[in-house]
């Protein structure tokens, strides 16, 4: 095995559980939020903020180290588009979910507990819902990107 497959290998690992990841607890937030039970609510807030920081950040950072592992290794440019996008998506992802998505849901969820159900809540609830899926989207664009590599 050289170099370059464990960095591919890493890099591909941690983008499989942050995507698949992302994507399983928005399939959780659906059955949460069709639920109406405010204590459950809760819980997912704080289960997702304790799933984000043990899990995806931690994905999202061997995501990035292995990514430029593996365009030192690989003898790329890093001029080359599909280089800079996927850091500069990498960012803007990093930066909303780490920086706004850790904290919000544990919020939401513990002032639905506290307060209940509310349709200044429920509002609250569906934006981070939207802004995960954009995020998702995002996400998968940039896999994308990263498998075809269109102009190389």
């Amino acid at each position: 095995m050289t170099w370059y497959e464990l960095w591919s290998f890493l890099h591909i690992s941690a983008v499989v559980l942050w995507i698949g990841g992302a994507v399983a607890v928005q399939v959780f937030a659906a059955l949460v939020k069709a639920s109406g039970d405010p204590a459950r609510s809760a819980a997912f807030g704080k289960d997702t903020g304790v799933l984000v920081r043990r899990v995806f950040m931690p994905a999202s950072l061997v995501v990035l180290v292995s990514g430029i592992l593996l365009v030192n290794e690989g003898n790329w440019d890093w001029g080359e588009w599909f280089i800079v996008l996927g850091l500069v998506g990498w960012a803007g992802v990093a930066v909303t979910a780490f920086g706004y998505l850790t904290r919000a849901p544990g919020s939401v969820g513990r002032r639905m507990a506290t307060e209940g159900p509310s349709p200044a809540l429920g509002a609250e609830m569906n934006r981070l819902i939207l802004v995960a899926r954009i995020l998702i989207l995002v996400l998968f664009a940039i896999l994308f990107v990263m498998v075809v590599k269109p102009g190389t």
